[in-house]
């Protein structure tokens, strides 16, 4: 920059001086006439370029639309080299589009070797393989891609400043202006770099998307081999491949199998190194999550036990991580695994399914007793052999009788543990029948698979049967270690020692968890089951068509996927909001110490929050028009306006609940005849428990428009009211003086202070009215108890008489007998009998006019 100001300075130096010197020759020349002469004697120019100007300038005009140029170009050549030094790694991303080559070349190579012994399992694998290949060199070459991209930028600017007259110009004389001649030489040499730098980096990219566009059509070659193939054995899957069971075999026989076994372990550590290479940090990071929960766990169980005082209480209910902390973790993780990671090879799953059944060998015994652990004991080692024979890449004829004695071995399990499910009827022990029943079926079917020569068939359905069996039981633990977990958190996250959740909130909060957690795991077994019978693929885009095929609907067009998507999302939206309002209400009436520290009614927002984002979420996700809203909320209006209005106005009262707060979760409230604890305010309507047990649903609306008396407001005290009533003979300055000893019991308050007052002159007694406070309505009824029955003690210790009612009877004959009646058992002395009158009877003596002796 400074450089350019000193060659503007010296050029307009040179421009004045000549222009004086012009100006004494021709005295009329003009200044159209002056520039260009002056430039014509600083410069020369290329045959192609032209000068002309479009609006007369002058030469000072003209040099510094020169020199602005020269400026420009500068920075824009400054800001390409930038650019362009940032290069690819085009070492390292050559080595990888190589060896990427080489593995679809092998796969190939491989599987043509083996065309005559391929299994589903195998092109499966194969097919993972591939995909996930394929999917690292379409990463590369969208790395190179946006490189050419960025070239392309670069070459068209490059272009640009190229073709500028600026750089056609040289001086005549380099010695006039040395400054000017040193910037243009210097802009012209960093132009050649770049220039030279910009070929030499789009050489290499193309050669780069040479690479991967050959490596591309390796994959797209090896995909469409791979899929013929897979439909030729999908036609042969269920028709016969080698002689029926009874007849002479008609299949070759391998002498070298050890050989080949060791080929398939090689390919299966191949292949586990490659997925564990391309997914390292995935690998890392579940580990890490282990370790963390593993640690949380242990360190949850050592402090409930060193601080909580229900600990021994709290534990017995943990059977599970109070034992088998490390398994346990095992077995919440796994099913997670499962479907963290994108298309893992058939060697990873069989591991993962293997430290599953493992780790639920330690558990069986907790859950299902001593009888069905032996029976999974027993059958534990012919299910690692038969998942280890999975494992083969190849179909060897030759293990024909192996897995027919495997179906059998299981056929024979499924009849055992059904047979011993079936005397107990838990419910944990009806699932265990089902999947029982299902391992029976879909043996058998192997079994005699087997015997009509469906060998491919057979063994898929039999390793199928097991391995999904053993999954089952699996994910059933899952579950419950799952529950068990959030258990011991819950009880962790208790500041109060001695708080524990009661065996009511035990059951309610599996109730709340179990619903989803038993459709994960659905989800994961069913998913085990179609991967593994090899109908996945299928299953996938029978789907993925079904769902995401255009529908109309008038002028609509939406799609079953959309819609599903809403529903998912809406579903989980409402079932966080319901169990966060759960767990906020359950803290609440726990440990709460005092109103303001609970959330209350606040909860309620918290609910229409997350249903909110939920309903958001959810239009986004499935590309749901919020202009189609208006019409949903104007059709709402209509229904507002007809029948809708009551539910809108416990809605909006629910709000005003909220932020107003006059009544909370845990609060003693009355409204009109209804009195109890407030259970719940729900987005309609709120839910009292009344004092008798039984829950009474209030709408919104009527908690705001009736008279709400809430007795726990501001505090939990509450004023006691007795009226107690003494003969007109007793001493009335004892009776107050004994009241008042009686105000001064441990459990009613000192401020305010309790108050006796004589109150009323009855018909038969005096009636004194004493007012004392109790610190919590909690205990209220206890303290009134306890207040009457000291009362009752100490008048009959002072001879106070406590009025009753009393009545005067009048005879209005005797039978001559009456003694004998009265003597003989049984018979009827009723006064009726007696002929006995109250004194209100006055009827019949009024009639005769009989004294009362007659």
């Amino acid at each position: 920059m400074y450089k350019i100001l000193v060659a503007f300075l010296l050029s307009l130096q040179v421009i004045q001086s000549a222009s004086a010197q012009g100006t004494t020759a021709e005295g009329n020349s003009t200044e159209e006439g002056t520039g260009i002469e002056l430039i014509d004697s600083l410069f020369i120019f290329s045959d192609s370029v032209d000068l002309t100007p479009t609006k007369p300038k002058t030469g000072g005009a003209i040099l510094t639309q020169l020199i602005n140029k020269a400026q420009r170009y500068a920075y824009d050549l400054s800001e390409l080299n930038v650019e362009l030094a940032e290069s690819l790694d085009t070492t390292a991303m050559s080595e990888r589009l190589r060896i990427i080559n080489i593995v679809a070349k092998r796969v190939k190579a491989k599987t043509e070797e083996d065309a005559g012994n391929l299994n589903h399992r195998y092109l499966i694998g194969m097919e993972n393989l591939v995909s996930t290949v394929a999917d690292e060199n379409i990463g590369i070459q969208k790395k190179i891609q946006e490189r050419v991209d960025k070239l392309s930028a670069a070459g068209n600017k490059l272009n640009s400043i190229k073709s500028d007259s600026l750089f056609a110009m040289t001086l005549r004389d380099t010695s006039l202006v040395p400054a000017i001649n040193r910037e243009l030489r210097l802009l012209k040499e960093s132009l050649k770099n770049i220039d030279s730098i910009y070929l030499e980096q789009e050489i290499l990219t193309a050669k780069l998307q040479a690479k991967v566009s050959e490596n591309a059509m390796a994959f797209l070659s090896l995909k469409q081999y791979l899929n013929q193939t897979k439909k030729k054995l999908d036609r042969q899957y269920w028709t016969k491949e080698i002689n029926y069971a009874w007849e002479p075999a008609n299949y070759q026989k391998f002498s070298d199998l050890p050989t080949r076994a060791k080929r398939s372990i090689d390919l299966n550590i191949d292949l586990m190194k490659a997925y564990a290479e391309r997914n390292l940090y995935t690998f890392l990071i579940c580990a890490i999550l282990f370790g963390l929960l593993y640690w949380k766990i242990k360190s949850t169980i050592k402090e409930i036990s060193n601080q909580k005082d229900f600990a021994s209480l709290i534990l017995d209910r943990v059977k599970y991580f109070n034992k088998h902390t490390f398994f346990s973790t095992l077995i919440i993780l796994i099913p997670i695994f499962l479907i963290i990671f994108s298309k893992p090879p058939l060697v990873f799953i069989s591991i993962l399914s293997l430290c599953l059944v493992i780790a639920s060998s330690f558990l069986i015994k907790e859950q299902f007793g001593q009888k069905l652990n032996k029976i999974w004991l027993i059958f534990l080692t012919p299910y690692i052999a038969l998942a280890i024979s999975g494992l083969n890449w190849i179909v060897i004829y030759q293990e024909r009788w192996y897995i027919l004695l495997s179906s059998l071995t299981f056929v024979v399990m499924g009849i055992v543990v059904l047979k011993e499910v079936l005397t107990n009827k838990e419910k944990q022990f009806t699932f265990l029948k089902y999947l029982a029943i299902f391992l029976i079926i879909i043996e058998t079917f192997a079994f005699f698979s087997n015997i009509l020569g469906r060998f491919s068939l057979s063994k898929t359905y039999s390793i199928t049967g097991v391995i999904l069996f053993y999954r089952g039981i699996g994910l059933f633990l899952f579950v419950n270690v799952f529950l068990e977990a959030i258990y011991l958190f819950i009880e962790h996250s208790k500041k109060e020692s001695d708080v524990f959740t009661s065996y009511f909130d035990f059951q309610d909060l599996q109730k709340r968890m179990k619903g989803i957690l038993y459709v994960f795991a659905a989800a994961i077994w069913v998913y085990g089951l179609i991967w593994h019978l090899g109908f996945f693929d299928k299953a996938y885009n029978t789907v993925q068509e079904f769902l995401l095929k255009d529908r109309t609907l008038g002028d609509t067009v939406f799609q079953y996927g959309s819609i599903l998507l809403f529903i998912i999302v809406l579903y989980i939206s409402t079932f966080l909001a319901n169990n966060i309002a759960y767990f906020a209400s359950v803290k609440d009436q726990k440990t709460a110490a005092s109103r303001k520290q609970r959330l209350g009614s606040s909860i309620l927002l918290i609910r229409l929050a997350v249903l909110s984002i939920g309903f958001l979420i959810g239009m986004t996700a499935a590309k749901i028009p919020f202009d189609k809203i208006a019409i949903v909320l104007g059709a709402l209006s209509v229904g507002i306006g007809f029948g809708l209005q009551t539910i809108i106005n416990n809605l909006v009262s629910g709000i005003i609940l909220a932020f107003e707060r006059p009544i909370q979760i845990g609060d003693e409230i009355q409204v009109g005849m209804n009195a109890g604890t407030v259970k719940d305010v729900g987005i309609r309507a709120s839910k009292i428990q009344a004092y008798d047990g039984s829950e009474i649903v209030v709408p919104n609306g009527d908690l705001l428009s009736q008279s709400l008396i809430n007795w726990t407001l501001s505090d939990k005290k509450r004023r006691v009211e007795l009226i107690i009533g003494v003969g007109y003979g007793s001493d009335m300055k004892l009776v107050k003086s004994v009241l008042e000893e009686v105000m001064k019991g441990e459990r009613i308050l000192k401020a305010p202070a309790p108050r006796v007052y004589m109150q009323t002159f009855n018909d038969s007694s005096v009636d004194f009215r004493v007012l004392f406070w109790v610190e919590s309505m909690d205990i209220w009824i206890d303290v009134r108890g306890e207040v009457m029955s000291t009362i009752f003690e100490k008048f009959a210790e002072h001879d106070i008489e406590i009025p009753f009612p009393k009545r005067d009877l009048y005879l209005k004959s005797v039978p001559s007998n009456w003694q004998e009646k009265i003597s003989k058992p049984g018979e009827d002395i009723s006064p009726g009998a007696l002929d006995v009158k109250p004194k209100d009877d006055l009827s019949d003596m009024d009639k005769n006019k009989k004294s009362p002796e007659e």
